[in-house]
């Protein structure tokens, strides 16, 4: 049995600068023993396929900045659990179209210098005391994505991906309780790689989750942002 702190997506060097401290705090106060960061670590904004701000800095910039920001995550938490994210795989991505295969790259655990991370594969599933952690890219999306996602697999269920969805949302048959959470982000919404968030209404929602023994289930907000 596990007493799991589950870290929201951070997007370094998007990341917002009070995150690390929250996370630290929330697994104190549970004791937490496991971490399991929910994906996107990182952003990689000037390798998105859509259209970039020619203010946006270049690869390297971003990069050494967002090291900068994991190299923070990895002092408190040197042993995790990494989920990789649509954004995380994205420099691969850009690989595979200009036909490059991807084991003449370098892994993220490498290029982010992370060696006690267990980085997952993209799509993949990862599981702790029967509860399914992934990305959350894959399945049902929408409202309530990870709800619909714990309902599809009759699994309890921790996802990220969707920033504006936070909270846990419970589902019962005649033999089971299962739980869906949405562990929300820790991103500064104010960076200019989120500016297509301002035209949207609902915001980010910043926090983190805690799962104990794979039957409590806690959304702590960060709050006075």
């Amino acid at each position: 049995m596990a007493s799991v702190l589950i870290v929201g997506d951070t997007h370094c060097p998007g990341m917002h600068e009070d995150y690390p401290k929250f996370l630290h705090s929330v697994y104190r106060a549970w004791r937490c023993d496991t971490v399991v960061m929910i994906g996107d670590v990182v952003d990689f904004a000037s390798s998105t396929y859509h259209e970039k701000n020619p203010a946006m800095p270049s690869f390297m910039e971003e990069l050494k900045c967002a090291k900068q920001q994991v190299a923070r995550l990895y002092k408190l938490f040197p042993e995790a659990v990494v989920m990789t994210g649509n954004h995380d795989c994205l420099p691969y991505r850009k690989a595979r179209t200009i036909g490059l295969p991807d084991d003449i790259l370098y892994s993220l655990s490498d290029i982010l210098e992370t060696p006690g991370w267990q980085w997952k594969d993209r799509y993949s599933d990862h599981c702790i005391d029967k509860v399914i952690y992934r990305h959350g890219d894959m399945g049902k999306g929408g409202g309530y994505a990870a709800h619909k996602n714990a309902k599809e697999t009759f699994s309890s269920l921790v996802q990220g991906h969707w920033h504006t969805q936070f909270g846990v949302d419970w589902y019962a048959c005649h033999r089971d309780l299962v739980f869906g959470m949405q562990v929300g982000c820790g991103i500064d919404r104010h960076k200019l790689a989120f500016e297509y968030g301002r035209k949207i209404v609902a915001k980010p929602i910043l926090g983190c989750g805690v799962v104990i023994d794979g039957r409590h289930a806690i959304c702590e907000p960060m709050l006075g942002i």
